[in-house]
């Protein structure tokens, strides 16, 4: 009799076994290999570069009016367009019942920008004392009295046919003593004595207290904001005239007297800047390099 049906029985050894799993796992990993066909794509984009940005300033001064005298100075202008100081205005005979009216243009290329005014190096000479100067002062001290009279004003608006301080309009408020409103003033009107008063709600400043008023002073909006210069309102140029008047009233008291100032323009970006004129960033301490020790 044969053992035909009897079952067949396999030996295995331990290391049989072993390489058999091993068979095993290496045809599953080649299987997963073979079937991860996700869903994929890509796109690229090339040469990335990065350019900061531009900001541009120039200012240009023009003597759009001028009392009979300084007629002739009508029309002369200047631009500032770099880094360099230019020469302002030079006047060396004023007497009482001159003035001027200057405009600035403010031109911020590129990107917009917030624009500060100041002045810088004010400074008053008593110079020449002669006797009616002596007599209407009742000394010979010869004080620099020149500040304290010749009125100072800066105004929003003068038309392109101007001819006179009377057509000049919108008295800045920053420039009246007798009002704290962000509100413009109406148009000019003459002082009726030598402080600068004018009536209850308008009293033009002196050029003592414009200097203490443009001490850092940003140009503002209606609603006493900083005004971006060169967005899409501005366009790019922003406009304000100064008026420069000495009273008829001043008399003897100023005879000999001069004074001097720098006006500086600056201007900052208006993107990420909370507070303009007034960020400051630090310079980092270097971190000191270890001296070696030990042999060499």
């Amino acid at each position: 009799m044969t053992d035909d049906n009897k079952p067949t029985t396999y030996s295995l050894s331990r290391r049989k076994t072993l390489a058999g799993l091993g068979a095993i796992g290496l045809a599953s990993a080649g299987a997963g290999l073979g079937t991860s066909a996700f869903f994929s794509d890509t796109e690229t984009f090339e040469n990335n570069t990065l350019t900061a940005g531009t900001l541009d300033m120039n200012v240009t001064a023009t003597i759009e009016a001028a009392s009979e005298y300084f007629e002739d100075a009508v029309g002369m202008s200047l631009t500032a367009d770099d880094s360099e100081a230019v020469a302002g205005l030079v006047v060396d005979d004023i007497k009482p019942g001159d003035w001027a009216v200057i405009c600035f243009d403010i031109e911020v290329g590129d990107n917009p920008g917030y624009v500060m005014v100041s002045t810088e190096n004010f400074s008053e000479d008593g110079g020449e004392n002669p006797e009616p100067e002596q007599e209407a002062e009742g000394d010979t001290d010869n004080e620099a009295d020149l500040g304290e009279f010749l009125l100072t004003t800066v105004w929003q608006n003068f038309p392109g046919s101007g001819s006179s301080k009377g057509d000049l309009a919108n008295l800045d408020p920053v420039f009246n003593n007798s009002s704290s409103d962000v509100e413009l003033s109406g148009g000019y009107q003459p002082p009726t004595d030598l402080d600068g008063v004018v009536d209850g709600d308008v009293h033009y400043t002196t050029a003592r207290e414009a200097n203490d008023a443009l001490e850092n002073y940003i140009i503002k909006d209606a609603n006493g904001d900083p005004l971006p210069v060169n967005d899409t309102e501005s366009e790019g140029v922003y406009s304000f005239c100064l008026l420069l008047e000495l009273p008829f009233e001043v008399g003897n008291d100023i005879q000999g007297d001069s004074l001097g100032f720098d006006l500086v323009f600056e201007t900052e970006q208006v993107r990420n800047n909370d507070d303009p004129f007034n960020n400051s960033v630090s310079t980092p301490t270097p971190t000191p390099t270890p001296t070696p020790t030990g042999p060499q």
